[in-house]
């Protein structure tokens, strides 16, 4: 199948939504289509080359990626233009995007398309594009990445009962877990971490809601334990470092961004993971995505055969239960420390949820989850 992947995402970036979107691209190639993404360039730093984007984003195959830039003050009509004409111009079998506005142009072409939603559409103008593409033959599936989220788009937008909408949670390249060639010995000597203490590691964004003061609050009261967060921003990670010695914390240390590609590497330190969200989570465009989210980082903890404590939200338990992780009530602190106290002791419990997410895991990755996509067109 020749597949064009219509996506809004700068590549290469360090943005969440730019690594699902090369996953699923490496994922359709793997099932032997032809795929070509469609992406933004940066507006500053240098196209990166394919070896480039491998090292980063962890991909295996040479799928086409066409770059095309954004201009500042009319981005979306500039972007979604040049686009829509290098689209047509391939004559793809279907047409693939997360943009709503991509499927809603290319539906007056009569293009075959899959429409993967990330968030909750609101607004007049997304309203109107939906129920266009509805009542249109084009849109042959819309996808969503949570059961959640498939109910608040059909309480909002009943007209879309006509179209098949399919829950395809996020996923995991599973033959990169574990990778490390590195004892982890070695790596901790690396980093410069005490071989002797545990290691809590979380790994993702510090926008609001991602339980980062928890995680200060955390290392202040088990001295004991080594904490370690991967991710987030220059800035966010400079003001993050800046606050340690003023709260006098000395076991909690911020690596900022680490390519996907290293992470296995870097799991593999770890004696357990967190994932600490509050009940209401921002993302970079802000608005709430607690009610609806699926993070990736939870397929790789769960890949990574180490033990996995989460905050109890109804969207994480789509996913998680009693079985492959330790569900913590968002925020108590005093639970949060039981838990990773009684999990760094407990080996029996360690091994018995770790054990059963890295099964669970092997039957979520990359490639499933676009078969799944792809099935039934």
């Amino acid at each position: 199948m020749n597949l064009a992947f219509w996506s809004d995402s700068i590549i290469p970036s360090t943005a969440a939504n730019a690594i699902q979107v090369m996953k699923m691209c490496n994922a359709f190639t793997k099932l032997g289509h032809h795929t070509t993404l469609h992406a933004k360039k940066p507006s500053i730093a240098k196209e990166a080359d394919l070896d480039q984007l491998a090292n980063i984003y962890g991909v295996t195959t040479n799928f086409k990626i066409v770059s095309h830039r954004s201009h500042q003050y009319i981005r979306h009509l500039d972007y979604d233009a040049k686009v829509l004409i290098s689209v047509l111009k391939s004559k793809p079998d279907l047409i693939f995007t997360r943009s709503l506005r991509g499927a809603f142009l290319t539906n007056f072409f009569n293009k075959k398309v899959v429409l993967e939603l990330h968030f909750l559409p609101t607004t007049n103008s997304n309203s109107l594009m939906l129920k266009q593409l509805a009542r249109g033959t084009c849109l042959k599936k819309i996808i969503v990445i949570s059961e959640n989220l498939k109910n608040l788009l059909l309480s909002e937008h009943p007209y879309l009962s006509s179209v098949p909408i399919e829950v395809c949670h996020d996923a995991v390249d599973i033959d990169r877990f574990p990778v490390s060639e590195t004892s982890p010995i070695e790596r901790k000597i690396e980093l410069s971490i005490d071989i002797q203490k545990k290691i809590v590691m979380y790994v993702g964004h510090l926008y609001e809601g991602r339980g980062i003061n928890l995680i200060e609050q955390l290392a202040k009261s088990l001295p004991e334990v080594n904490f370690i967060v991967i991710g987030g921003l220059e800035k966010d990670v400079a003001d993050r470092k800046h606050r340690l010695s003023r709260l006098q914390i000395t076991n909690l240390y911020y690596y900022g961004f680490i390519p996907n590609a290293q992470l296995p590497d870097y799991y593999q330190i770890a004696d357990l993971l967190i994932m600490p969200y509050e009940k209401t989570v921002s993302v970079s465009g802000g608005g709430d995505t607690s009610a609806w989210m699926s993070p990736m980082k939870t397929f790789e903890y769960m890949a990574s055969g180490k033990p996995l404590i989460s905050s109890d939200l109804p969207a994480l338990r789509e996913v998680l239960n009693e079985e492959v992780a330790i569900l913590v009530e968002p925020g108590n602190l005093e639970h949060w420390k039981y838990s990773i106290e009684n999990t760094l002791t407990n080996e029996t419990l360690a091994n018995k949820i770790s054990t059963n997410a890295r099964q669970k895991a092997e039957r979520n990755t990359w490639e499933s989850r676009a078969n799944k996509i792809l099935s039934y067109l």
